[in-house]
């Protein structure tokens, strides 16, 4: 027979995971997104909640929600993602293609669009393949992507990127004092990453060339780094009610990478030694979120159901890295998601300092979801902020 404290067993877990990453220095971590995937329906929330038990996206948010999420077979998704400034820059290539460069790119609207330049195209899927329900979730994922951004002055990196991730995990109940309300649920998930860069750097004025040439194969000749890594997410959702949850993930609670630099991609498909090798960590972030569902009284017609979503995020970066801790006004996070007549989602949410949008169409089978919503891509608010476009159509069982 379990004691009346054996419950917080799992939170003592995850604090003692999350903080045992804290011993890398700042410059061993890798990029937390690599070990998660955006759609566009959490995109349009503002990210994937703590208290999130609905569907796939489970996966990303907290495996605890396993335990009473309802079951969902997603077959595959195309999701496209568009970051920053990416048709006023791609116009002012192709108007350089035509005409001459030197003027095109040295006009101040050119001047100021690259100062601090950075846009990005990305593709989810078509492997997007993943299983929710009787307390279990799994899945493997693909995406892929192109990122032009400014290094210095008039030099930009653009970089090639490939990534697969493949999770499963469970989610349980846990037992409570005999007296105490509610539900406590517990989860476990394990994920391995894959993720291959390749990139280079050009003044902006031989971009047209570039383009012109469509020297796509040059990747291949470029310095290539793949990532990869295995680790674990541990999740803690207490159901206060059925419209109050209360929930807790310690996300990449013990996650170790390896990053391989290689001289070029070629050299890494020819089977050729990595030139260096690094031990890496994912960093631990510790998320709390709430879930409310407000009444939807019957004489609101058309309205089947309101979820409210609150977090606050990473909230022990201070503690696992020192030196790279983000201001706490990027750490709250507010989503509201609206289902009109059971096929219309109307999403709304503030994250990271920034608005988010979107909508959703359930059409059985297949489901149809648009977002766009802001990142901020430095440590403090608003000092480089981008905005995204998203649109992903998903097939089900």
């Amino acid at each position: 027979m379990l004691g009346k404290n054996s419950s917080l067993k799992p939170v003592l877990f995850a604090l003692v995971f999350a903080l045992a990453a804290s011993a890398a220095h700042a410059s061993d971590f890798i990029d937390s997104a690599l070990t998660a995937i955006t759609s566009p329906r959490t995109a349009g929330l503002g990210g994937a909640y703590t208290a999130w038990d609905d569907g796939i996206s489970t996966l990303f948010a907290n495996p605890a929600g396993f335990a009473t999420a309802e079951q969902e077979l997603q077959i595959t998704e195309l999701s496209v993602w568009i970051s920053g400034p990416v048709f006023p820059f791609s116009s002012a290539i192709a108007e350089a293609i035509d005409d001459d460069p030197d003027e095109v790119l040295t006009t101040p609207e050119v001047t100021d669009l690259i100062r601090n330049l950075y846009t990005r195209v990305g593709l989810t899927g078509p492997i997007a393949f993943g299983f929710v329900g009787e307390g279990i979730g799994f899945g493997i994922f693909s995406d892929s992507g192109v990122v032009v951004e400014t290094v210095s002055g008039r030099t930009l990196e653009i970089r090639a990127e490939e990534r697969v991730l493949a999770l499963g995990g469970v989610g349980f109940e846990l037992p409570l004092p005999e007296r105490a309300p509610g539900q406590l649920y517990g989860g476990v998930l394990m994920k391995g990453f894959m993720h291959g860069a390749s990139s280079f750097q050009e003044e902006l004025l031989d971009i047209p060339d570039l383009v012109d040439d469509r020297d796509i194969g040059r990747f291949a000749d470029e310095p290539f780094t793949l990532t990869t890594g295995v680790g674990f997410d541990l999740g803690l959702r207490y159901d206060r009610t059925e419209r109050l949850a209360l929930a807790l993930t310690a996300k990449n609670a013990l996650t170790p990478a390896i990053e391989a630099r290689y001289a070029s991609l070629n050299d890494y498909l020819d089977g050729e030694d990595a030139e260096e090798r690094e031990s890496l960590w994912a960093p631990a972030e510790l998320n709390l979120g709430l879930r409310y569902r407000p009444v939807t009284p019957e004489r609101r017609r058309g309205v089947s159901g309101m979820d409210v979503y609150l977090d606050y995020r990473d909230a022990i970066d201070f503690l696992v890295r020192p030196d790279d801790a983000e201001n706490i006004a990027l750490k709250p996070a507010l989503g509201i998601e609206l289902l009109l007549l059971e096929v219309l989602s109307l999403r709304t949410g503030f994250t990271r300092g920034l608005p988010a949008a979107g909508l959703g169409i359930d059409a059985g089978r297949v489901q149809v979801d648009t977002a766009v919503f802001g990142s901020e891509l430095s440590k403090e608010p608003g000092l480089r902020s981008v905005f995204n476009v998203m649109l992903g159509i998903r097939v089900r069982l």
